[in-house]
């Protein structure tokens, strides 16, 4: 959680930003443990952005306002903000981060030189952090952009997410066009497998992805222990949900 108001400087050779303001005192983050459903132990903390300034506007409009005010960049800086406390802590040295991005900031022309100088500055170990690329129609200019710059970054050893697999643009043309860390599973067809049996095929489908594709595998919208035995069981490398852990302040959470 980032509780203080502070001036974030972005240094000259970054042209895309010099000089990122928030009111970091309306912005805070919550943090959903991602579990090894091999071992049961927490292996990722998902970064969730949390605003009580604007409690009553839902995050999705919350993040598109402020893309679409220009500040894409901004938003990126503000996640790995975030996170950047806890990659220095030893109490989490054993444990990934993920922080959700919209295409858009993913396609933004500053986001790789953003991205390169703020890993440079703070030292930060790529292997410690995914970027989970969340579902939301764009154009097929930005489309194409986020391919561009995703497998320019991935080749030079960044981690990379398809976030709400299964919907919008996070679908089989992205699987195909980009090498990533991981999927996630849209939560929806996680809820609804025990009862449905058209998702639970799909539920099923998608755990062989692990095999096929390369990639980790995470099923979200494990909502109960027959969710997460069932997950289990069809051989899924982790899950996530209230089943397993609730989103919360991170401090005190790793002993």
């Amino acid at each position: 959680m980032l509780a203080d108001n502070r001036e974030i400087i972005i240094e000259s050779d970054v042209s895309a930003i010099h000089r990122a303001e928030f009111d970091f005192k309306s912005f805070t983050f919550h943090f959903q443990p991602i579990f090894c459903l091999k071992t049961n132990k927490v292996v990722m903390y998902e970064a969730l952005l949390r605003s009580r300034q604007f409690a009553s506007i839902s995050i999705e409009e919350l993040v598109i306002d402020v893309i679409s005010s220009g500040k894409s960049d901004q938003l990126t800086l503000l996640n790995l903000e975030a996170i950047r406390p806890y990659l220095n802590d030893p109490k989490f040295s054993d444990v990934k981060f993920t922080v959700n991005l919209e295409p858009a900031q993913v396609a933004s022309e500053g986001f790789k030189r953003l991205v390169n100088y703020y890993f440079r500055k703070f030292k930060i170990d790529m292997t410690r952090v995914i970027f989970e690329i969340t579902e939301r129609p764009c154009s097929h200019k930005m489309f194409n952009d986020v391919l561009v710059n995703t497998n320019s970054m991935t080749a030079n050893g960044y981690l990379f997410a398809i976030d709400d697999f299964g919907t919008g643009v996070s679908n089989f043309e992205m699987l195909c066009e980009l090498d990533v860390y991981m999927i996630k599973l849209d939560g929806n067809f996680g809820i609804k497998s025990l009862h449905d049996i058209k998702c639970q095929k799909v539920f099923k489908f998608v755990s062989t992805f692990n095999e096929s594709f390369g990639c980790k595998v995470c099923a979200e919208g494990l909502e109960t222990e027959e969710h997460v035995e069932l997950a289990r069981g069809l051989g899924f490398c982790f899950g996530q949900g209230y089943g397993l852990g609730m989103p919360k302040v991170l401090t005190g959470i790793v002993e």
